[in-house]
């Protein structure tokens, strides 16, 4: 499953939303309203007609948990102080770092960061 933004061009004006559905397309989960941060779910999955209609994959930024996805090593991004990304991981050993100073010294700020 994945959430997935409506990018048709409806010429009446119609506000897209973001979907969650499946790999295929075809059954709804559940659905942000455009606009909105709050996920509406669905008792029982509605099936969905999607021929005509466009959708971008989009990243689940709604503190959504998909059914059927478990967080085996929460995971935090972590940016840089000269705008760099990285990863911090909750690993069966601590916390690690997808940083170069973690990966000679085996700590870095940004487990520091984390850890507040």
């Amino acid at each position: 499953m994945q959430f997935y933004k409506e990018t048709t061009d409806y010429k009446d004006h119609i506000v897209n939303g973001t979907y969650l559905l499946n790999d295929s397309k075809t059954k709804m989960f559940a659905f942000v309203p455009a606009g909105s941060k709050t996920v509406k779910t669905f008792k029982n999955p509605i099936t969905i007609d999607t021929r005509g209609r466009q959708f971008k994959p989009v990243k689940n930024t709604f503190k959504y948990t998909i059914p059927g996805e478990a967080i085996i090593n929460p995971r935090w991004e972590v940016v840089g102080s000269k705008g760099d990304k990285y990863i911090v991981e909750q690993t069966e050993h601590g916390l690690s770092c997808t940083c170069s100073g973690f990966k000679f010294r085996g700590k870095c700020k940004h487990l520091t960061q984390i850890k507040k």
